[in-house]
C-alpha cells in the first residue's frame, strides 16, 4: 500500500504537466507523467497509479482512445480514470453533457482545466474518495 495517491497526469502540453505536476505534489500526492496516450498506457501497466488525469485531444492516439484502452486491459480496468480538459465541446457528434459522456464511457469525471488549480486538486480528492 501507498504512503500517498498516485496520480498520473496525461498531457502533451509540458508546461501544464510541470504545473499539475508541483500542484499535486504540494497537495500530498505522488505524481507520474505521459506526454501521450501509448506512454499513459505503458507507465498505466507499470506504476498502475489510484487516478489517471488524461488528456483529450493529443498527437496520435486521443485520451479518449488511451483511457478506453486502458479500461479494456483486465490488468489496469480498475484504475480510476478522469478527463481534464479545456474543450467545452470534446466530443462534438454527441448530445450527452460532458461529465455524463466520460461516465458513460466508463471514467470517473471530467474536469475543465482552469487556472484554478485548487478546484482541480479538489475534485482528485473527491474521485479518490469514491468507492
Amino acid at each position: 500500500m501507498r504512503e500517498k495517491p498516485l496520480i498520473l497526469v496525461v498531457d502533451d502540453e509540458h508546461d501544464l504537466l510541470e504545473i499539475m505536476s508541483v500542484k499535486l505534489s504540494a497537495s500530498g500526492f505522488d505524481t507520474v507523467v505521459a506526454y501521450n496516450g501509448k506512454e499513459a498506457y505503458e507507465a498505466a501497466k507499470k506504476v498502475h497509479p489510484d487516478l489517471i488525469l488524461m488528456d483529450i485531444h493529443m498527437p496520435g492516439e486521443t485520451g479518449t482512445d488511451a483511457a478506453l484502452t486502458i479500461k479494456q486491459d483486465a490488468e489496469t480496468k480498475d484504475i480510476k480514470i478522469a478527463f481534464l480538459s479545456s474543450l467545452k465541446d470534446p466530443w462534438p457528434k454527441t448530445l450527452s453533457p460532458r461529465d455524463k459522456l466520460a461516465k458513460d464511457l466508463g471514467m470517473e469525471d471530467f474536469i475543465d482545466k482552469t487556472g484554478d488549480l485548487e478546484t482541480i486538486v479538489g475534485k482528485v480528492r473527491e474521485i479518490l474518495a469514491r468507492k
